[in-house]
């Protein structure tokens, strides 16, 4: 019998490594990652898939006596009967070595290995695995490759180890790191000022990755000068001084007036946001960069959230530091369609991110981190409103009796701005009376349907007002949901979250830390970026939007996992159609000359949505609203290009796969059968990104076992619940449990009812053979007296599922 990938990896692959030098008492050369399992939009919070994570080696080259080596390679351990070659198409081994920030991937199931070069783009092989590269070959074809002299000193930043604060950094935080020293190393050499650009999804730890890039330049006597930290709210600049001053203690502090002078002055590294550097200060522009800091005083500099940041007059920082290290950090790395009006200075510097920083040396998805285990999984639920299909012209709206909204007085055709408004418009310019109350009461009741009323929960609204609105509907329908219940009413349910004095601002906190009060913020802008909110459940659109960067910081909110409340899925309420936005290039306006750029409208899609002052806003009677149900969606990964999947699409395709591989129902029950084809099928799935759980789920057919499912959707067999089949199981094979020896009639009926319990899985799992019934009336040794034990175990399974 061929042995799974933990067996191989033991007796197969490890001894040949350790004989081609990646093992030795005097360096370690060889390096395993583990990957938490992944996670999956299973049930309200979602799950993690059973089983382990990814399992790989990375194989380094170490430089003398410094800390840490360095990953050049992963090698991907198969299981023994597995075709070394497999998944090795050139699309998946150039993403592994953008993942690992490696150059080659290799693949082996201990006998032979194939190979991917990332500097060909060649895949070769196979090889017989005796023959794998030895260290020392790896390390010169790398050096030759790659084009940096690692013995120069500026390499030394390539092998340093992490801060002590934060040294259980995950493999793509390390990889991103040693990517950005790679572009530092190549831009010198160059003669190029260094330029970096790199981007993570939201939740990815950004922060830490900053902070142990610092600490291994410092390590690596890079950081001549003071560190800055630079990002643009008081929310992210405390979030960054925290983990920066837990590598760095009192060396990093945060940049502010202190007595007449800077407080961060003889730090190392300065945390500012721009507003304190006077870069937002139409009077004394850039005035405390200026007082405080001269020309070139930065080694290096770190822009957080560079998307919506590092450009218009706020790239001052970065005109005075030309010689500095410069570094943007997003997650949505920004295109900006041209202005004519921009200086030529300014469309330099300003007018692509890409353009400035280079092209991102290091990317990980949303996608990728939910495959590995380290963010949320997300379910779309499409909700329309019917009335958001309609046009209304401004002698409509007069004749309809509109009224403005704040003083009940008719509207006069000189408060209309616009000849006719859409659905975009509603909630904004117009409101519809009913629309609000309407699409409160669906979001209130799919809150019920999926985990209940007590979620935390964002509904980004179209301003302020609409926001106050929706904040009462949610706590009205709650108060009455609590008096049909017998619930007491928990303080704070529903609440505005906008800037500002008194304004809701205050309940971010208790919203992220307690689960007894502030569930539904209910915000324009506010909570858009920088507001990490871990147990949030849920992302509400009642806005719409053109911003795909904007959008996608908002989605960000919600995929943190959260383990003390088991939550690994967040859900995605879309009323508005914003999903459409997922996969879309980040392409958006430039700012207004003069405006400065940046801040929370910096998108060309409006500001924090409190300038309630402007024309009058109109509310319409009258209007039939309903709220129709577009479909469930499950969030994957097409042609390289983030996609909500339809249900029934992502059903059809993971059905399609599973008739491939058994024609018809006998061939697959033959195959279900044999447990290691089954988990080879399941393997293939979930390889493909495709769990037959998460549809099941969605399908409300978690009562049925999977053999059912796939019998039900693929061959249009009458499904069976695991009670139902475990039942007739026993019940229509007595003559055959008559005929046999007693105790080995208890273990077969026994199977019946673990398969009631647990379905397929629990027939195949040594832990049956534990099981009271079964290990009282003798179990394998009972049905010796029936043939070989596999073969009965195989007939009684042929029984249960030809039923």
């Amino acid at each position: 019998m061929s042995m799974n990938e933990a067996d191989t990896r033991y007796h197969l692959i490890d001894p040949v490594l350790r004989t081609k030098g990646y093992v030795s008492r005097e360096r370690i050369t060889l390096e395993t990652i583990l990957t938490p399992p992944p996670v999956e939009p299973s049930g309200a919070k979602g799950r993690r898939r059973k089983g382990p994570g990814r399992t790989d080696y990375l194989l380094c080259v170490p430089v003398d006596d410094a800390p840490k080596p360095m990953p050049v390679a992963v090698l991907e351990a198969k299981k023994e009967a597995e075709d070394p070659l497999k998944g090795m198409q050139q699309a998946r081994g150039y993403a592994d070595t953008l993942r690992f920030d490696v150059k080659y991937v290799f693949s082996t199931n201990g006998h032979r290995y194939g190979e991917y070069d990332r500097f060909s783009e060649l895949i070769n092989g196979p090889f017989p695995f005796a023959d794998f590269p030895a260290f020392p070959d790896l390390v010169t074809r790398y050096k030759k490759d790659k084009g940096i002299d690692l013995t120069q000193p500026d390499a030394a930043m390539l092998f340093q180890a992490d801060s002590p604060a934060w040294s259980l950094s995950r493999y793509y935080q390390d990889a991103a790191i040693r990517a950005a020293f790679e572009k530092i190393l190549l831009d010198r050499q160059a003669g190029l000022p260094p330029r970096v650009l790199l981007t993570l999804a939201t939740g990815a730890g950004k922060t830490i990755i900053a902070t142990n890039l610092l600490w291994r330049l410092s390590q690596a006597g890079q950081l001549p000068k003071p560190a800055l930290f630079l990002c643009d709210r008081d929310e992210l600049r405390g979030q960054a001084y925290t983990k920066l001053k837990a590598a760095f203690g009192d060396n990093a502090r945060i940049v502010k007036a202190e007595r007449g002078g800077n407080a961060a002055a003889n730090a190392r590294v300065h945390v500012a946001t721009y507003q304190t550097l006077g870069l937002d200060d139409d009077d004394g522009f850039a005035s405390f960069l200026t007082e405080h800091y001269c020309e070139d005083a930065f080694s290096v500099i770190i822009i957080d959230e560079c998307h919506r940041s590092a450009w218009g007059r706020w790239s001052e920082v970065l005109r005075r530091n030309p010689k500095a290290i410069h570094i943007g950090l997003t997650a949505t790395p920004r295109k900006l369609e041209e202005s004519e009006k921009a200086t030529q200075e300014d469309q330099e510097i300003t007018a692509n991110n890409r353009q400035y920083f280079g092209e991102p040396v290091y990317e990980y998805t949303l996608i990728q981190a939910q495959e590995d285990g380290y963010l949320a999984a997300c379910e779309i639920v499409k909700r329309k409103a019917s009335i958001d299909s309609a046009t209304f012209t401004k002698k409509e709206i007069l004749a309809a009796g509109a009224k403005d909204i704040k003083t009940g007085k008719l509207l006069t055709e000189e408060d209309l701005t616009k000849s006719e408004y859409t659905g975009k418009d509603f909630d904004n310019e117009v409101f519809i009376e009913m629309r609000t109350p309407k699409m409160c009461a669906d979001l209130f009741k799919l809150l019920c349907e999926n985990g209940g009323p007590e979620q935390k929960v964002i509904i980004f609204c179209t301003r302020e007002i609409h926001a106050d609105r929706v904040a009462q509907q949610m706590n009205n329908l709650y108060v009455r949901w609590c008096r049909e219940h017998g619930h007491t009413p928990k303080d704070h349910y529903a609440f505005k979250c906008m800037g500002g004095a008194n304004n809701g601002a205050d309940m971010i906190e208790p919203m992220r830390g307690s689960g007894e009060r502030a569930f539904i913020a209910c915000t324009v802008d506010l909570l858009e970026a920088g507001v990490d909110i871990e147990r949030l459940n849920a992302v509400v659109f009642f806005r719409y939007l053109q911003s795909a960067i904007k959008f996608y910081q908002m989605v960000g909110r919600g995929t943190r996992i959260h383990e003390e409340t088991q939550k690994y899925k967040f859900w995605l309420y879309d009323y508005t159609d914003v999903t459409s936005l997922f996969g879309t290039d980040f392409i958006t306006k430039s700012p207004r000359p003069g405006s400065g750029g940046g801040g929370s409208g910096s998108d060309g899609t409006g500001g924090q949505g409190g300038d309630d002052d402007g024309p009058a806003v109109g509310e319409m009677a009258g209007q039939h609203v309903g709220v129709n149900a577009q479909g469930n969606f499950i969030l994957s990964r097409r042609d390289g290009r983030d996609t909500p999947i339809p249900v029934d699409e992502y059903r059809r395709e993971v059905m399609q796969r599973v008739i491939a591989e058994a024609h018809n129902l006998d061939e697959f029950r033959t195959l279900w059968i044999e447990a290691q084809r089954r988990r080879s099928l399941i393997d293939h799935l979930l390889g493909d990104n495709f769990s037959p759980d998460v549809i099941r789920d969605m399908d409300k057919m978690t009562d049925f076992d999977l053999y059912d499912f796939f019998g039900h959707h693929g061959y249009h067999a009458r499904a069976l619940r695991r009670s139902e089949r475990g039942d007739l199981f026993i019940s229509s094979h007595r003559p055959w449990f008559d005929s046999m020896d007693p105790k080995a009639a208890v273990v077969l009926k026994g199977l019946g009812h673990q398969f009631s319990l647990g379905g397929t899985d629990a027939l195949e799992t040594p832990a049956l053979w534990d099981v009271p019934e079964i290990k009282l009336a003798g179990g394998l040794d009972a049905l010796r007296a029936l043939g070989k034990p596999t073969n009965v175990v195989r007939d009684a399974k042929g029984r249960l599922f030809g039923i």
